[in-house]
């Protein structure tokens, strides 16, 4: 009996395994039933009314969750969506309490009804405008209520405008709609749900709005119009890595311009420095080329910026050429004098508004041009207003004389001009028979006033050595004095170029700011 037992249990435990499973086959069989029994006679190609007047709706909806990439070279952009797709479909109905309380079951796509929508402005090479992408189940709601619900990434077309690159707002569209089927068959209704909830911002991109719109479009191959749900995006570009990267080197090699206008002409750098700054700005532009959009229907404003750089930092270079020109217009022997209009504009006016000091460190004034010439020049230890006022009053005083106002003339004459001065007295002009007669004393100084010197009758006067002499000292001031107005004229222009220039940079750095757009592009 003992022996019997093991075989007992074995035969007991057989069958409540097969009990338990056919008990398990048999629940998990329910829903094979079912999907067989919504399958048989059902056709996939045939749209799912029981009447065929009436029309199929479909709700579609969006969620944008990623802006992957914009291509404004290529005008396309890259979005990574949830789409949300629910119609009716009367051919697939049943009643729950014949299959155990079951309400709701998954199908795959290619065996039901789906509605062919696709994405109308795709630019996919392979045109994978919907369908093909969604590879999620549908499902099917017991009332027949089906829901198609499925992750997707689209590239479409979109008209970008770099016209205020890089401030630029751009409005891209994503229109879906059915490929076949008419608005009678089939329309579409834009969900009522949320867009972004989803979303993840972009490094790049600013989000500002998303909007949803219903169209019916006739076209030429239908006889009625076909609905689409349209979705606008509209997005902001974020400047700050252009202005980081392209605005902010150009203005501080810009800004070297200025420097230019500050150089001393003596240096015998600033054509160099002009013509290394425009070199240095021609290279820049070759390594940010590639981060400027490509587009042939507008300038972008800050491509605009970069020409209008490089034409200010070429016409610094014309300028800088002229300066030095004036500047060294006064330099020989025979200086030509500046011309009545400059001396008024440039030397007197400009100069004071400008603030300039003359090259001797004397403050800017406006007087009359008479004044200006007679300036008394105080240079090199001497004076000649005592040599002019001898000059002009005819005073010849004897060769003893040691007056205090001889001894002063005499004092005050430097050794600087003293070769100078016995080079004339070596050659002076004889009043009797106009013609020049040796000095008797042609050395370091003549002996006048010594004992028993006597004056020859061909021997000029004091008087006309002193005349000599204040003609020679007037002449050289003259030369001199011109020669300082030319080279303040070259400050005076030097300062104007660099408020020029000034306020070109502000206003070419202001165009940009100013000239973005303020508001939201219109749909």
């Amino acid at each position: 009996m003992y022996r019997q037992l093991p075989g007992v249990w074995i035969i007991a435990w057989l069958v409540t395994v097969l009990a338990v499973s056919k008990g398990n086959a048999a629940l998990s069989s329910i829903e094979k039933v079912l999907v067989d029994d919504l399958l048989s006679n059902y056709r996939k190609e045939a749209r799912p009314v029981s009447n065929p007047n009436v029309t199929t709706n479909v709700t579609f909806g969006m969620e944008l969750v990623q802006l992957v990439q914009v291509q404004d070279r290529h005008q396309m952009i890259t979005t990574n969506v949830w789409v949300r797709q629910m119609w009716k479909n009367e051919l697939l109905t049943w009643d729950p309490s014949k299959y155990k309380g079951i309400t709701r079951v998954r199908l795959d796509a290619s065996q039901v009804w789906i509605p062919d929508i696709v994405l109308y402005n795709s630019a996919d090479n392979d045109f994978s405008g919907g369908t093909e992408k969604f590879k999620t189940p549908i499902i099917v709601d017991y009332t027949g209520q089906t829901s198609w619900f499925c992750p997707a990434s689209f590239t479409s077309t979109c008209k970008i405008d770099v016209t205020y690159f890089p401030f630029d707002v751009q409005t891209c569209a994503m229109k879906f709609g059915s490929w076949t089927f008419e608005e009678i068959d089939l329309n579409m209704l834009p969900e009522n749900s949320s867009m972004t909830s989803k979303y993840v911002e972009s490094a790049e991109w600013e989000l500002l709005k998303t909007t949803r719109k219903r169209n019916a479009e006739k076209y030429s191959c239908c006889k009625y119009p076909l609905t689409d749900v349209t979705f606008h995006i509209n997005i902001k570009r974020k400047p700050l890595f252009y202005i980081f990267n392209l605005v902010v080197p150009c203005m501080i090699i810009l800004s070297m311009i200025l420097l230019g206008f500050f150089l001393p002409p003596e240096s015998g750098e600033r054509i160099t420095l002009s013509i290394t700054i425009l070199l240095a700005m021609a290279v820049f532009l070759q390594l940010v080329g590639e981060s400027l959009p490509r587009n042939s229907e507008t300038i972008p404003l800050l491509g605009t910026f970069y020409i209008a750089i490089m034409a200010e930092i070429s016409i610094s270079l014309m300028l800088t050429c002229f300066v030095l020109n004036i500047h060294y217009r006064g330099t020989g022997n025979t200086a030509q004098e500046v011309p009545m209009w400059a001396r008024i504009v440039m030397l007197q006016w400009l100069g004071y508004l400008l603030c300039v000091r003359r090259p001797d460190g004397s403050k800017p004034a406006i007087h009359s041009d008479k004044t200006l010439i007679r300036d008394t020049r105080k240079k090199g230890g001497y004076s000649v207003s005592l040599a002019y006022e001898y000059a002009d009053m005819g005073f010849a005083p004897s060769g003893n004389c040691h007056c205090s106002r001889c001894t002063h003339a005499r004092l005050q004459y430097g050794t600087q001009d003293r070769n100078h001065v016995h080079q004339d007295r070596n050659h002076v002009h004889s009043p009797e028979d106009g013609k020049y007669v040796e000095n008797r004393y042609p050395g370091e100084a003549s002996p006048i006033g010594s004992p028993g010197w006597k004056r020859r009758p061909t021997e000029p006067t004091l008087a006309e050595e002193i005349s000599v002499l204040s003609n020679s000292i007037r002449q050289r001031e003259k030369v001199e004095k011109h020669q300082e107005d030319w080279k303040y004229f070259a400050m005076v222009m030097d300062r104007l170029f660099f408020w020029l220039y000034c306020s070109t940079i502000l206003i070419s750095s202001f165009t940009i700011i100013l000239q973005r757009p303020s508001g939201e592009p219109d749909n």
